[in-house]
């Protein structure tokens, strides 16, 4: 007889002795379950590492690929998993686990087409909910922040706030964007990411070449949207986005054979080309008619000295969107251009024939040059003077 201190002094704690037999035969059965794991994705929760989409190696070398199981370790103990700590959500659904990340004692487990929602608060894990069509193509389709968890699918963009799951393609019970556009924005690859100096989620077409560098930026304070042209955003092979030590948004992309890395930086520059247009604004009542007596526009086009913005402003009524209305001349604004402004100024802006702007149901506007836009040139504010008309 051999004792197990002779055969592996690693294991002089067990102190069995095997006669006669194997010697992975005689350990505990705590230790037969003990497996080693290749894993795509991992989180840790309350010191507690989960693990999902793994490749299993048993002490017996058999090898197994279990795409839609998740394992957790124990306390404190990141690197040691066994069978008997396996959490099967779905079994053999034909789905596989994308992406775990972790929010108030949860663990969102995104899978392609669905995301399950684990509740790790206790000892035992369980299955709190199942959110269908909510799942991630990769994993760079997910972001923390300090809201929530957000992800972006070709359905919607979506944050979980630990109560519930929020789309942010809607507020109020109304659409904000259109699926036609938001489908098209998201044909490829969509991925997003946090910035948390400005608290606002960016999301990009694509992140291949096969993109065009096309943005969405969500705000998480108003609940607004703007959406960004081409090339806003390399079109390039990247990487996922990373928050760096100084909380700026950074990613990486191929330049030839080289890597190069880019922060993500919202300051003005000069553009030509500008087109912004603001949404259809029916001032909270779609089927009332009103009049819109005029509009005011706090900007500057320099911090100091007299630049000229050369930004025309037009607009729209009724989700016509032909911007073919225009402004009467006043303060800071004379035919149909913003006036120069040395620091913030504000702009009274009339309709040119009031009676276009009387009756209607929805107002937009429209700013944009052909020309060179100067590189102090901001919007601070957009105010509608308007009145409710009676309801016949």
């Amino acid at each position: 007889m051999a004792n197990t201190a002779q055969m592996n002094p690693g294991l002089h704690h067990v102190g069995y002795r095997f006669p006669n037999t194997s010697f992975t035969d005689q350990l505990p059965e705590e230790v037969k379950q003990m497996v080693n794991l290749k894993f795509k994705t991992a989180v840790v929760v309350n010191r507690t590492v989960f693990v999902g989409n793994v490749q299993k190696t048993d002490l017996k070398g058999q090898v197994t690929v279990e795409g839609d199981s998740m394992y957790k370790s124990g306390v404190a103990k990141f690197d040691q998993f066994a069978d008997f700590r396996r959490i099967e959500v779905t079994v053999r659904d034909g789905d596989e686990i994308v992406k775990l990340e972790e929010y108030a004692d949860r663990i969102l487990q995104f899978k392609k087409d669905k995301m399950h929602l684990v509740n790790v608060s206790q000892d035992v894990e369980f299955l709190e909910d199942t959110f269908m069509h909510k799942g991630v193509k990769h994993p760079a389709a997910v972001c923390k922040t300090d809201y929530g968890v957000a992800w972006v699918n070709n359905l919607g963009c979506y944050l979980y706030d630990g109560q519930k799951v929020n789309n942010l393609l809607e507020k109020g019970g109304r659409q904000i964007i259109k699926e036609s556009l938001w489908a098209t924005f998201t044909t490829n690859q969509p991925m997003i990411g946090y910035i948390p100096k400005k608290r606002q989620l960016l999301i990009v077409d694509d992140n291949t070449t096969t993109g065009t560098g096309n943005v969405f930026l969500y705000d998480l304070v108003t609940q607004s949207w703007v959406e960004g042209g081409d090339a806003t955003v390399v079109s390039d092979e990247l990487t996922n986005f990373v928050t760096d030590w100084n909380g700026d948004l950074v990613y990486g992309y191929t330049s030839g054979s080289a890597i190069v890395f880019q922060k993500w930086a919202d300051a003005s520059a000069t553009s030509t080309g500008l087109s912004l247009e603001t949404k259809d604004i029916d001032f909270g009542q779609p089927g009332q008619r009103k009049k819109v007596h005029k509009v005011l526009v706090t900007y500057t086009t320099a911090a100091s000295g007299g630049v000229a913005s050369v930004v025309t402003v037009k607009y729209d009524t009724n989700g016509r969107g032909t911007f073919d209305k225009t402004f009467a001349d006043g303060t800071n604004f004379s035919s149909n251009v913003l006036g120069s402004a040395n620091g913030w100024q504000v702009a009274e802006l009339k309709p040119g024939t009031s009676s276009e702007a009387n009756n209607i149901k929805s107002f937009q506007l429209k700013f944009s040059t052909a020309g060179t836009v100067p590189v102090g040139f901001q919007i601070n504010d957009i105010s509608c003077v308007y009145r409710m008309k009676p309801i016949n």
